[in-house]
């Protein structure tokens, strides 16, 4: 099942973060002829760190578990409105030590690696063996990116790069967030955050399946408008399938007692953060079905649109 507003975590707390430091700054310049745009990803790793990764300011990774290493793979299309500048911000927290507690300050070996990769469409692991074969290139690195050694007792640390997209490589529109509202000195918005995280609770321990998809069902839209080869019909896949998984039988987990507000989107989005030591880093809503060993993370974020007082899920 893809990634989109909610996350599978393997080992959730069993596992740990990990890489290495230097800045480094790789670029492609090539413009590869395509009709239907490129498919961006995100590779990272890291090495005895707590890390996030942030496109355009909004998280497409976090990872705060145990464990001595950490590596993803991510499309992260949805998460480029339009051509031009895309920011990347990676941010580096203490390493988690217990299940309930973390390091005082970051690892002197604390790094935390990326690449971003483009290619014309979508390849099975066949495509991909086939294309090797015949010495064909299917991707190409826009960005590579390797933070620099911490050499200071640091509770935090940031750094930021960049890549630009022309409308050759984003042939898609999606809305997003871009007109949406400045959330951050709204004074309504806890309240109306936390009746948003029980209503979704509840439609999912309910078994609400339309109620689950129509909340997602912008989301849902512009996945699909960003990824264009999958065809026409790519949104009612996806549709269906948040539909069967809002069918399964499920237990909300790891109960937390303490969340707090986070901004990103320049402040036009909203998410909770559970601060409790066990799940801490991660959404407040996590679950388990009896289908799947693997606990699910449902981080959702929410905005207003510039018309609206209404909270809805933009990713």
């Amino acid at each position: 099942m893809r990634n989109r507003n909610f996350i599978t975590i393997g080992l959730l707390f069993f596992l740990s973060i990990s890489l290495c430091g230097q800045n480094q700054n790789k670029k492609t310049t090539e413009t590869i002829q395509t009709n239907k745009g490129m498919l961006f990803t995100l590779k990272n790793e890291s090495h005895d760190c707590s890390y996030e990764v942030l496109v355009n300011d909004v998280p497409v990774v976090s990872y705060f578990g145990l464990g001595g290493g950490y590596s993803s793979k991510k499309e992260i299309n949805q998460y480029m409105l339009q051509p031009g500048r895309q920011e990347i911000t990676i941010r580096i927290y203490p390493q988690k030590k217990t299940e309930a507690s973390f390091e005082n300050v970051i690892s002197k070996n604390a790094k935390v690696k990326i690449t971003i990769l483009k290619s014309k469409e979508p390849m099975s692991m066949l495509d991909i063996l086939a294309a090797k074969e015949k010495g064909e290139q299917y991707e190409w690195q826009v960005v590579f990116f390797e933070t620099s050694k911490i050499d200071a007792d640091l509770p935090y640390k940031e750094f930021k790069t960049a890549f630009d997209v022309t409308d050759k490589d984003i042939t898609w529109k999606i809305k997003g967030w871009a007109e949406s509202k400045d959330l951050r000195n709204d004074s309504k918005l806890r309240q109306q955050v936390d009746v948003f995280y029980e209503k979704f609770k509840d439609i999912l321990t309910n078994k609400k399946q339309q109620e689950y998809v129509d909340l997602l069902k912008t989301s849902i839209q512009e996945e699909a408008l960003s990824k264009p080869w999958y065809g026409s019909d790519f949104g009612k896949d996806l549709a269906n399938e948040m539909f069967k998984y809002a069918g399964e039988e499920r237990n909300f987990i790891f109960p937390c007692q303490n969340a707090e507000l986070k901004f990103y989107g320049n402040g036009k989005m909203v998410t909770l953060v559970c601060k409790d030591l066990l799940s801490y880093g991660y959404s407040p809503l996590i679950s388990k079905t009896a289908k799947n060993a693997m606990p699910k993370v449902h981080t959702i974020y929410l905005h207003k649109s510039k018309n609206s007082d209404e909270l809805k899920i933009i990713r």
